[in-house]
């Protein structure tokens, strides 16, 4: 079934635009905010329809020629043909929208700190084809797009890719499809390859003969196994800070805007109190967030064991590293070690209904929330409310340009 001239009027952190014709409500596949097509119909939600934009019909006042030859075909990139101002309102209303529908907590403006638009990011995951080729996936497929550049990556990165696809097109040609994916990751200095593979010590041996001034840092990773080339880890500055990331540790990916989003949450903590770091990782957060005076809760050891190698790297003399599930925490250790404020940077699916339950058991004054995902940190800004806090502060970190994803950074203070 074809819908001619639907308009656009709003994006959904997916990416697809939403559009509204004869009271129902449509999810499209395509579109661009702001503009008139014809769509078709793919599948019908109890509360929405699933669709596909044919053609524009009205070009967008909001659209931008995006800058990538790839853009109409990739999926890393959803909202490249819309300007950049227009792009940080959408994500402000991102978060209004889930905060209103979630919580009933209605606010006129959250601000949201704009970034570089191109060139921010240190570190990129690429797809690698039969023909050895980096590669993407195509928009809502499994289907590969083959790529000699990319624009979000740092120029450091960029400046690498052609030799890094040398290598995969050579391992593919001499060895056949060894490789199924790559993460590549600079420091500005130096570049750290996660290969993921189905035959480490093959692709060991291979790259050791035929490759014996290898410049990169390798992981080769199969399952558990791992042989490493180089170093395993890369050290990245930030402000006047150094930080060991080793191959799985979290480290933030716009350049320009790390800084930005610690000093953001360091404006909710007190000066010289006490932190307690959830999820601490290797302690970059935590360090980055308080300087010193920090306690970091981490399940990994591996993590942990870089966490205390950072705060001697830095200098810290009051700090704690303790490789414990989150649940851990209660309020004898609280008051034991004479936390302050608790800070919890998730991934997507946000914080546990559990940890919830033990963090607001323990009466802690202060939460700051960094969350890369509107719909979760809404979630569990209201199981926050239900439990005596309250949505103190909040602001917007535009980390990912040209996609739906936006930082969010919140202080929640108990009543």
């Amino acid at each position: 079934m074809i819908i001619k001239d639907i308009k656009v009027i709003d994006i959904l952190q997916d990416g697809r635009g939403v559009g509204k014709a004869d009271s129902k409500v449509y999810f499209i596949e395509g579109a661009s905010f702001g503009e008139t097509c014809d769509i078709e119909k793919i599948n019908e939600k109890k509360n929405f329809i699933e669709a596909k934009k044919l053609k524009t019909t009205q070009q967008s006042c909001h659209f931008t020629q995006p800058p990538c030859p790839y853009f109409y075909e990739c999926g890393g990139c959803t909202i490249m043909d819309t300007n950049y101002e227009t792009q940080l309102k959408l994500k402000e209303n991102l978060i209004k929208n889930a905060l209103k529908k979630t919580c009933g907590i209605n606010l006129e403006h959250i601000e949201i700190l704009p970034s570089e638009k191109l060139g921010y990011r240190n570190k990129i995951k690429v797809q690698v084809d039969e023909k050895g080729r980096l590669a993407y996936n195509k928009k809502s497929s499994n289907d590969l797009v083959a790529i000699d550049d990319c624009l979000l990556a740092n120029n450091h990165i960029r400046e690498n890719l052609p030799n890094i696809r040398k290598l995969t097109e050579d391992i593919t040609k001499n060895l056949g499809k060894k490789i199924r994916e790559i993460s590549i990751r600079s420091d500005g200095e130096e570049i750290l390859l996660n290969i993921y593979t189905n035959d480490e010590e093959k692709l060991y041996n291979y790259l050791k003969e035929e490759y014996p001034n290898q410049v990169y840092n390798i992981n080769l990773i199969n399952g558990r196994k791992i042989m490493t080339i180089g170093n395993d880890y890369l050290n990245f500055k930030l402000k006047d800070k150094i930080f060991k990331v080793s191959k799985d540790d979290f480290y933030q990916v716009n350049d320009y805007q790390i800084e930005n989003l610690y000093a953001s949450a360091r404006k909710y903590l007190e000066k010289d109190k006490k932190l307690l770091d959830l999820f601490c990782g290797s302690g970059i957060s935590s360090i980055a967030l308080n300087d010193d005076h920090i306690v970091g809760i981490e399940i990994n050891k591996s993590a942990i064991e870089d966490a205390k190698q950072n705060a001697l790297a830095n200098n810290l003399k009051d700090y704690k590293f303790i490789s414990k599930n989150a649940k851990y925490i209660d309020q004898k250790f609280i008051k034991k070690e004479k936390i302050k404020a608790v800070t919890v940077d998730p991934p997507r699916a946000g914080l546990d209904k559990e940890i919830i339950k033990t963090l607001t058991k323990t009466k802690i004054e202060n939460i700051i929330y960094i969350s890369c995902n509107p719909q979760t940190l809404a979630r569990d800004i209201k199981r926050f409310m239900d439990r005596g806090y309250k949505l103190e502060k909040i602001k917007a970190v535009d980390m990912f340009p040209q996609t739906m994803h936006v930082e969010t950074v919140v202080l929640m203070s108990r009543k």
